[in-house]
């Protein structure tokens, strides 16, 4: 085939011959999927991810829902239970009855039980049953203040301590929501030693001056796994901050990537293709550069400027050319020595014309493939920054999560969803980049 005919249509051709190119593909357009999907979720979502008081209702610090699927017994997942609602009037007052049932089936009892009674107006009584499979009832006043407040057991639990005592005869040391909810789903008979499996009611009477109307209650028992990946500490779901985070990581990676390779090629380039002393001043100039200390140079000027995730971008670009202008000159010099070059010196072309006709095209290869290969190691340093708590600020990055996994202490607890998958996820965005990269740089030496 003429070089002629070796259009882009021909390089797409052998490029998806070569099996690693093809498989960089697959999984970058993955992961371009999901970055499309993270970017429809609505700016309260994602402002919501720094206020711990939005993810109450979840259970914190507890691993992945698909653990069940192994051992089913031992894992429980939330629980979401509506009630259905029965009103009549007697009198000058309005009762409104509301009913949950659900069954239990598990060997463990729940992480803790949630309450929303939703109601248009405040009750000027509420009165809530908790009865058991065999019967057992459990009589709870509901303190005024939490009419259409989510609430947990802890402020209803002096009904709760009241009927372990009636039935154990003692008052429990420490009042935990553990010994609450254990209260609620363990058998009296067995003194709290075994959970009570079959069907549960909790019924709510609710005495107003007008109907009222009730359609959003619920119950939400918590479990002790939720989700793909788990919660973290504040039981924020580590997918969500996972998905969160993707375009973050693609967006630092290729500002990275473009704007490092960019100037280190026509400056490593343009070195080569002059030579002489100007190579000299260039190359000097360059290992100065590289001789600058990344890590600790970033960490010092992030923690005064607090950058903009672009102007992170820039410094880490500033710290990263180098490394492409060196590869850039070496490949310079190679073209440098061709007869064509030196036939088109003593011809009197311009030298502008000369790098722009045979030196640049012949740089593109590689730019591309250090583009590839470079955005991998933008999203490395990112990460790094974010996990050093340096990130620019209102920014969710799984350094960051990795930071909050630290300092709480994960590792020593057994949190390892909390570790795992933000420290996994960076590994496979930088996958794709590299396999592409080594595809590109292998058709590119094939060339030659």
């Amino acid at each position: 085939m003429s070089q002629k005919s070796r259009g882009l249509s021909y390089y797409l051709k052998e490029f998806l011959k070569i099996k690693i190119g093809l498989a960089g593909l697959i999984i970058l357009a993955v992961l371009l999927v999901f970055t499309g999907i993270a970017l429809t979720v609505p700016s309260n979502v994602y402002n919501s991810w720094f206020n711990p008081a939005v993810w109450s209702q979840n259970p914190p610090d507890v691993p992945p829902s698909w653990l069940s699927y192994f051992s089913g017994q031992y894992f429980t997942t939330q629980q979401i239970t509506s009630s259905n609602s029965v009103s009549y009037a007697g009198g000058q007052y309005y009762i409104t009855e509301l009913n949950f049932s659900f069954e239990w089936s598990k060997s463990v009892i729940p992480n803790d039980v949630y309450f929303i009674i939703s109601s248009n107006s405040s009750p000027l009584s509420m009165s809530l049953y908790w009865i058991k499979p065999d019967g057992d009832k459990i009589q709870i006043n509901v303190p005024s203040g939490y009419y259409n407040v989510p609430f947990d057991l802890i402020p209803i639990k002096d009904s709760i301590i009241n009927y372990i005592s009636s039935k154990s005869g003692t008052v429990p040391e420490k009042i935990a929501t553990y010994v609450l909810v254990t209260a609620l789903f363990d058998s009296a008979k067995t003194n709290f030693t075994a959970v009570e499996n079959g069907k549960y009611n909790v019924v709510v009477y609710m005495v107003s001056k007008s109907p009222m109307n009730t359609s959003n209650s619920k119950i939400t028992l918590l479990g002790n796994s939720y989700g793909l990946m788990g919660t973290d500490y504040f039981g924020r779901p580590l997918d969500l901050g996972i998905l969160l985070g993707l375009p973050n990581a693609l967006e630092i990676g290729a500002l990275t990537a473009v704007i490092s390779v960019l100037i280190g090629i026509i400056v490593g380039g343009l070195s080569g293709y002059l030579g002489g002393n100007k190579d000299s001043v260039i190359q000097w100039v360059t290992l100065v550069f590289l001789a600058l200390p990344a890590l600790p140079f970033l960490v010092a000027v992030s923690f005064v400027s607090r950058p903009s995730i672009e102007l992170e971008a820039l410094l880490i670009a500033f710290l990263s050319w180098p490394f492409y202008a060196i590869i850039a000159r070496s490949v310079a010099l190679s073209i440098k020595s061709n007869s064509y070059v030196e036939v088109d010196k003593l011809l009197g072309i311009p030298s502008y014309r000369v790098f722009f006709t045979h030196f640049l095209p012949r740089l593109v290869p590689i730019t591309i493939a250090y583009m590839a290969l470079g955005v991998p190691a933008g999203v490395l340093l990112e990460q790094t920054l974010a996990f050093l708590g340096i990130a620019p600020p209102g920014l969710i990055t799984w350094g960051g999560m990795l930071d909050d996994a630290y300092t709480y202490q994960a590792q020593v607890n057994g949190w390892w969803w909390w570790v795992i998958f933000p420290g996994a996820m960076i590994v496979i965005v930088a996958v794709p980049f590299v396999l592409i990269g080594f595809a590109i740089e292998r058709l590119s030496l094939g060339e030659r």
